[in-house]
């Protein structure tokens, strides 16, 4: 009898936190979920990534967060936002929900907009490409959705080096994409098993949409970017053919350097500047135009008359990896045999 007594006690007891638990109320939120109607407001939250069964949370991983007990009811707050149209699970004092952030009607989808470099011909032996966004992306697992393909749709392997931290801009909208140097550079294993990446053809590059925003939402359809491949380029740029138009005195109009080809987009930005008599820079905005073939250059303020100096970073490179000291495919030699690394390499022009 007293047995029986335990367990309709029992019963009774699992009733009332059944109860109990049919009355919480649920509230998601991208930067929190809040728990109402819960007078004990005992028990941690814990929430996963993803729709995970019951059999398989004990083996899971919850994301970082903590919990908050409030005069509403007890809140969970991620280290991370949640996603928008991402799955989740929360375990709370024996309870499974599982939930998931629709994404706003009027929220601006991620897309590509820009691809350097720009012209329609390329050389084979391209070595980096530049994928501009709208918005800052997700760089987990990128390269998985970025990928060349040939005039029959086939996928071309190895062309991309999938580093473990992408190269990508502060502001997480640029994202630099090494073609394989070790395919694009004579000499090496890979170019002597494989060969170049790329061989004179039209190609295409494939940004898929299932690459992600920094919120967790895809793109709304595949980004497509044709170009075709023309002939190996092993000559260094060279700023002596470079030409400059001088801006008007006491105007802020652009200076303007035409250069005698295409410039690699990553190389250019910050490795330039433009100084007076005195050596102080000139404030501006520079900015790589026809088809990264024209350097231009805004300043802030009007300029004056006198001598100015351009300066250039040797790094300054082609779209080859060629830069104003040394070509991509020159040997490692000693630095006695180098060429000098302090060398200058600065135009000037007078504006009268």
């Amino acid at each position: 009898m007293k047995n029986l007594f335990k367990i309709l006690l029992v019963f009774i007891s699992l009733l009332e936190v059944m109860q109990a638990q049919s009355s919480l109320e649920f509230v998601f939120t991208k930067n929190q979920i809040l728990i109402k109607n819960d007078k004990l407001q005992e028990g941690r939250i814990l929430v996963f990534k993803g729709e995970i069964s019951e059999d398989k949370l004990g083996y899971s991983t919850p994301i970082l967060g903590k919990t908050l007990k409030t005069n509403e009811g007890i809140l969970f707050k991620p280290v991370v936002p949640f996603g928008w149209d991402q799955k989740y699970t929360l375990v709370y004092n024996h309870i499974i929900e599982y939930f998931k952030l629709t994404i706003p009607e009027n929220y601006e989808s991620l897309s590509v907009t820009e691809i350097y470099p720009s012209a329609p011909i390329l050389p084979s032996n391209l070595l980096k490409l530049y994928i501009r966004f709208s918005k800052p992306i997700n760089t987990a697992f990128v390269y998985d959705h970025i990928r060349f393909i040939n005039l029959a749709g086939d996928t071309l392997s190895r062309t991309i080096l999938p580093l473990e931290n992408p190269l990508i801009s502060n502001d997480r909208t640029l994202l630099t994409i090494w073609i394989e140097p070790g395919r694009q550079k004579r000499g090496l294993g890979p170019n002597k098993e494989l060969g170049a990446v790329f061989n004179k053809e039209t190609y295409r590059l494939i940004v898929t949409k299932d690459i992600k925003d920094i919120n967790g939402v895809s793109m709304r359809e595949d980004f497509i970017h044709s170009f075709g491949i023309g002939n190996t380029d092993r000559i260094k740029p060279t700023i002596n053919d470079w030409k400059i138009g001088i801006p008007k005195i006491n105007s802020i109009s652009k200076l303007l350097i035409q250069c005698s080809e295409s410039l690699d987009y990553g190389s250019v930005q910050g490795n330039i500047h433009i100084v007076d008599k005195s050596m102080q820079e000139i404030k501006g905005t520079w900015q790589l135009l026809e088809q990264e073939t024209i350097l231009s250059f805004q300043p802030r303020e009007a300029w004056k008359k006198g001598d100015y100096q351009i300066l250039c970073n040797p790094e300054i490179e082609d779209l080859a990896g060629n830069n104003l000291s040394r070509l991509f495919d020159t040997e490692i030699k000693k630095t006695s045999n180098q060429e000098t690394t302090n060398q200058q390499y600065l135009l000037e022009f007078s504006i009268n």
